[in-house]
């Protein structure tokens, strides 16, 4: 009797075993299906709205890369925009949108689609001019690399090295390009100083050094904050899901061009 009853349990056991692992992997399907329409779409984005400088072009650019961005083509999707995002060391490239109410866009892509890729988009409380003493962009951290998934790279080691050759991201909007320069990076929680309202010069010297008593990148020795220049956070997840982990990038204002 016993012996039978065990058997029943293992059965039991093992049956609950793969239903498990069919729903994991059933997930784990429905994910990357939607990551792939995600990745689509923001090629097709790419694709109508921006065009980049040809190769024997780039020579001749010494200030800022010459992108071209089609806002109104951009505006006739999502009246939202408010920029275009280029990290060209991380080969991110995306439109920026900002967001009209908490987390508005976290699981909703560029054109309204309800996917767990979301967009890329500014925090509620940043100006959509990009002219904040402290503005925040936020973007997921896909497993396939898309998004802010390559932000990674930075504090898995290669930081230094991918740095060292081009530290810099681009905010293009309708009138201008922000030319921003990395100068710090860490993990950290969500509700951390890493999100501070920047609204004053005091807080902005105070989050200064609250950036560079956590950052894993040394500050460029020539960095210049005396005119306290706009900073600009990229903020991705890190780690598991729901765990509360982030990882930060601050970027801070060196050059601003006349479209």
């Amino acid at each position: 009797m016993k012996t039978k009853i065990f058997k029943i349990i293992r059965i039991i056991a093992i049956l609950v075993c793969l239903g498990t692992i069919a729903y994991e992997s059933y997930k784990i399907y429905d994910d990357q299906k939607e990551y792939q329409v995600a990745k689509n779409e923001y090629e097709e984005l790419e694709n109508i709205a921006v065009s980049y400088p040809l190769v024997e072009d780039e020579a001749a650019i010494t200030d800022y890369p010459l992108l071209q961005i089609d806002f109104d083509r951009l505006k006739s999707i999502n009246d939202d925009v408010v920029a275009w995002i280029y990290f060209p060391t991380l080969d991110i490239s995306y439109p920026v949108v900002h967001e009209n109410e908490i987390d508005e866009y976290l699981y909703v892509t560029f054109d309204g689609t309800s996917n767990k890729s979301g967009s890329i988009f500014e925090d509620v409380l940043s100006d959509p001019e990009f002219r904040g003493m402290h503005d925040i962009v936020f973007g997921h951290n896909m497993k396939n690399g898309t998004m802010f998934g390559s932000l990674k790279k930075l504090y898995q080691g290669e930081g230094d090295e991918l740095l060292s050759t081009n530290p810099y991201v681009y905010i293009y909007t309708e009138e201008y390009v922000f030319q921003y320069r990395v100068f710090g990076y860490y993990l950290t929680k969500v509700g951390s100083e890493a999100y501070k309202v920047v609204k004053t010069d005091d807080t902005y010297d105070e989050f200064l050094e609250y950036i560079q008593y956590h950052s894993a990148y040394k500050r460029p020795d020539d960095a210049d904050f005396s005119i306290r220049p706009g900073i600009l956070t990229l903020s991705t997840c890190s780690g598991t899901s729901g765990s509360g982990n982030r990882f930060v990038v601050h970027t801070y204002k060196t050059a601003v061009y006349a479209r």
